[in-house]
């Protein structure tokens, strides 16, 4: 029994187990799916785009970038996204086309299109849209230069395209609801944080002061993994607007808000105690003294809480 426990708090246990944590979100159907709409949209983007009359078609590599960034995780955030990105690339087109045609030297409208670009980008509800507005500008200005006309004519044409086709895939290819996957990682989380816990009371039922400091960086790792399920509680709630799939399966998340804050909690305490403990041990951050009856009484406190 004490060689289990001994193998699921080794250094290489750890480590496996926190490299799983990480790679199991990229290869979910939700994640290969996403994967497989942004696919399709760019190759359908790239062959439509090439056919577009005149010289539009010179342009068509602005069409795969815009069904790239068209392809979101929902229905919702794609036409969202799309309405934000045409509206900050029509900005930045625009500034880009008058200081072309005011005539001014490239050296001197260069630098006044990345500046504007950046101060309206400063503008949040253009949302995603803002990032664009300096590098649609900039590109006008230098790429464009030679005629601006034609230049922004396909420049939004092309990325108008690519955006509509990247929403248009969304909705052939129904996103997925994430309630499940969102479900799915608190119960992991859930488990992790069992793990850490039962982990922390192993090294307080060892020799004291124990040798081992990774159980303190792990107390700290787990934090942002709230963080990242709680944002998965959010799109998995976001999934369901506008999305056929939810009109036969409801999502109350109410209960999983409640994992989410009782989670933060216990991860803070455990957080606290870990620092508590390394002051004990190391005097970092700074130096605690805790008495030895207190650190039995806590090793079984806390093996109570991880079963």
């Amino acid at each position: 029994m004490a060689n289990a426990k001994q193998n699921e708090t080794s250094p290489v246990t750890v480590v496996l187990r926190r490299g799983m944590n990480r790679v199991r979100p990229l290869v979910t159907r939700y994640r290969l799916l996403l994967a497989l709409k942004a696919a399709v949209g760019v190759t359908a983007a790239w062959l439509i785009g090439r056919l577009l009359p005149g010289e539009l078609n010179e342009y068509a590599y602005y069409a795969p970038l815009g069904a790239l960034l068209g392809v979101a995780p929902t229905v919702v955030s794609s036409v969202r996204t799309s309405i934000e990105l045409i509206a900050g690339i029509g900005i930045g087109l625009g500034i880009g086309w008058v200081l072309v045609a005011s005539g001014t030297p490239w050296f001197v409208r260069a630098p006044i299109a990345a500046g504007v670009g950046m101060l309206i980008a400063g503008v949040r509800r253009l949302g995603e849209g803002r990032v664009y507005v300096p590098i649609a500008a900039v590109f006008v200005v230098i790429i464009g230069a030679g005629d601006p006309d034609s230049y922004v004519a396909g420049y939004i044409a092309q990325f108008g395209i690519g955006l509509g086709i990247g929403t248009l895939v969304n909705l052939v290819f129904i996103p997925p609801l994430m309630y499940g996957y969102a479900r799915s990682r608190i119960a992991d989380l859930k488990s992790d944080f069992a793990s850490a816990i039962e982990d922390l009371a192993t090294v307080l039922s060892t020799e004291w002061p124990p040798d081992r400091a990774d159980w303190l960086d792990e107390a700290r790792r787990r934090q942002r993994s709230v963080d990242e399920a709680e944002e998965l509680v959010r799109e998995a709630k976001e999934s369901g607007r506008g999305n056929p799939r939810a009109m036969w399966r409801r999502y109350d998340a109410s209960s999983d808000d409640a994992d989410i804050e009782a989670l933060r909690y216990v991860g803070l305490r455990v957080a606290d105690i870990s620092d508590a403990l390394g002051g004990a041990i190391w005097h970092q951050p700074v130096a605690v003294t805790i008495p030895s009856e207190s650190i039995e009484s806590l090793g079984r406190a806390l093996g109570e809480l991880a079963e």
